[in-house]
């Protein structure tokens, strides 16, 4: 993933906000390997909420910024200057967000001259497709259950619901399952879908911690997308260990790290 060099002309960048029908034609802004892929996708396809700006040179998008409404951002194509300005303008009350845009010379301080912090995430993917991920021993103590809209309602995920929208939207698009015990989802995990991939989120309530869980909802969410013909993936901040672990524990493989510029907006 690298930044494509600004046509000439095109310093001075001017996102205007893509009508749904013309969501498509920002794909070509993005390489397969480029980071939460996934979620571009699934914006562009309607599966998780979100808003699409790009500026068009010729009548062909030559960059573009793809927001979810939750804190993942996604940047693509030319990179400047007045790109990281127009998008911190354009995100103003988004709160939290973490753009991912495609490195190259100057970018990183140009995202700090528009008021952006660096940071840094791993992507973890499957080097291998047929790997189906080992599913660790369930307690007898807790169920396993797919998340349907119901179930979904009544998530202690604040993350989930900020990806997914809706229940009725995550009951459509989503896969997840969760572990229960007693009537308490004790841990959910989930799968943004979208270009043949499958990145898996998870979360666990404080009163389960620590025995694992997350692990065994991870496995259940992964091995169904490879049922589906979907390629898991998984990334997390680089200073992230507990993720990184799962994400080798489930077979991944780490791809690449790759820059974020963070902000609250």
């Amino acid at each position: 993933m690298s930044a494509a060099p600004p046509a000439p002309g095109l310093d001075q960048t001017q996102l205007v906000e893509v009508a749904a029908a013309d969501l498509p034609r920002l794909v070509s802004l993005f390489d397969p390997d480029h980071p939460n892929l996934a979620f571009v996708h699934a914006v562009i396809d309607g599966a998780i909420p979100g808003r699409a700006w790009a500026h068009f040179h010729n009548d062909a998008p030559v960059s573009c910024l793809v927001a979810t409404t939750a804190p993942f951002c996604i940047a693509g194509g030319a990179m400047t200057p007045a790109f990281f300005t127009e998008a911190k303008t354009l995100l103003a009350g988004h709160g939290e967000v973490q753009l991912v845009y495609p490195p190259g010379p100057g970018t990183g301080a140009w995202a700090k001259q528009a008021g952006f912090t660096a940071g840094r995430r791993l992507h973890f993917t499957r080097t291998h497709f047929g790997f189906i991920t080992p599913m660790p021993a369930v307690p007898d103590d807790y169920a396993v259950v797919r998340i349907d809209a119901e179930t979904f309602s009544g998530l202690d995920s604040p993350m989930a619901r900020s990806i997914f929208g809706t229940s009725a939207q995550y009951a459509q698009h989503t896969a997840g399952f969760a572990l229960v015990k007693d009537g308490q989802v004790a841990a959910d995990a989930h799968g943004v879908i979208g270009g043949g991939l499958i990145e898996l989120g998870v979360h666990t309530h404080p009163d389960h911690r620590r025995k694992g869980l997350a692990l065994m909802a991870l496995a259940l969410v992964s091995r169904w997308g490879t049922e589906q013909g979907l390629r898991s993936v998984i990334t997390c901040h680089a200073d992230k260990t507990p993720s990184i672990s799962m994400a080798r524990k489930l077979g991944l493989t780490e791809e690449l790290s790759y820059p974020i510029a963070k902000a609250i907006c």
